[in-house]
């Protein structure tokens, strides 16, 4: 009976280390594919275990700044670990703040990026998450989504006159990358 259980817990942790790669592989292709360098301003709303958001920070320089989003102080202060170690303090930053009421100026992000927004809940917040992030993204900036499923966002991005909207597939996720123009 240990043999079983010790076998199932290998290969839970197996499969939850699985996809935390997958999911930094994904945001690897993504920052690829936009070429995300320089100075700009980044936001990301789901900063998960900080490492791609780190990654982010890497590629910028000052004044460039990645500011993510972190939802309770445990998320927050192993974060602020991450930026200490990986000494980015000058080019990333998190604050601990509800995605449906940013505390940032409109139009103050050339970059947004949501991770797996299908889950946040309720479901209705999703559309209100997605508000806000439009909100806050510069008038030629680019928006970035992963999600199982994607169809609903594009719509509410057309309604909001997002007028280069991108669905590929990468790894297990399907990526929406939307520009205003």
């Amino acid at each position: 009976m240990i043999v079983v259980i010790g076998i199932i817990v290998v290969i839970v942790v197996g499969i939850i280390g699985w996809l935390i790669w997958q999911r930094q592989q994904v945001w690897k292709k993504i920052s690829t594919d936009l070429s995300i360098r320089g100075d700009v301003q980044i936001l990301d709303m789901s900063i998960g275990n900080g490492k791609t958001f780190i990654n982010l920070a890497k590629q910028l320089t000052a004044p460039g700044k990645i500011m993510g989003i972190v939802k309770n102080e445990k998320q927050a202060q192993q974060a602020k670990g991450l930026i200490k170690e990986e000494a980015v303090a000058d080019r990333a930053k998190v604050e601990l703040t509800d995605n449906t009421n940013l505390p940032f100026t409109d139009h103050q992000f050339d970059y947004v990026l949501i991770s797996d927004l299908q889950q946040v809940k309720p479901a209705i917040t999703q559309g209100r998450v997605l508000q806000e992030a439009i909100r806050v993204l510069a008038f030629k900036g680019t928006i970035v989504i992963t999600a199982t499923t994607v169809q609903r966002y594009r719509q509410l991005l057309e309604y909001y006159r997002f007028k280069d909207i991108k669905v590929k597939q990468i790894g297990g996720q399907r990526v929406m990358v939307a520009r205003r123009n």
